[in-house]
């Protein structure tokens, strides 16, 4: 059994990252591991305010907010899924804040194996070029392998993946974990 931890930026409950978010959680659960999905939506979080104060607090945050919680499911985590929407070439802002809030624990990120979920209205050429973000966190794991990804193209509307053969990818890479 594996702990898996799949972070959602979509800000639509029935959005189409976290459509395919859910899929690769009832795959994975399917399988036997213990699966925690974090709708980044619903949690107060705030940005980053590079006080450097975590670094003095042994890589406590100052800010009293959700992101501690999170951040302790993310160490415990073997399995890592980042799932975003692609807005302006770029992941989303909820994303990017999760990525920033993880300062006060960057040099001791952990091992894990990890998984994309990425959406977007446009085609998969949109997807590669908001890689940047994401790839940048991943490469600061202490050791990392990327086992899967999963790029909805041309999902514009909320739950226009439902009509894809991704949910059944989605739910399927879950399995596999």
């Amino acid at each position: 059994m594996k702990n898996v931890l799949i972070i959602s930026s979509s800000p639509r409950k029935r959005g189409n990252s976290q459509l395919l978010c859910e899929e690769f959680k009832r795959g994975a659960e399917e399988s036997g591991n213990s699966v925690t999905l974090v709708r980044l939506s619903e949690k107060k979080i705030g940005y980053c305010r590079a006080c450097d104060s975590c670094m003095k607090n042994n890589g406590v945050c100052t800010l009293n907010d959700d992101m501690a919680d999170i951040l302790e499911a993310f160490k415990k985590a073997d399995v890592l899924v980042l799932a975003t929407p692609v807005y302006f070439y770029g992941i989303c802002a909820q994303m990017k804040t999760f990525i920033d809030r993880t300062y006060p624990i960057w040099q001791h990120l952990g091992e894990k194996e990890v998984y994309y979920i990425i959406s977007a209205g446009l085609g998969e050429d949109i997807i590669k070029r908001s890689l940047g973000d994401l790839n940048g966190f991943v490469e600061h794991l202490e050791k990392q392998e990327i086992k899967g990804r999963i790029y909805a193209s041309n999902v514009m509307n909320a739950g226009e993946v439902t009509e894809t053969s991704l949910m059944n990818a989605a739910y399927e890479m879950g399995r596999a974990v």
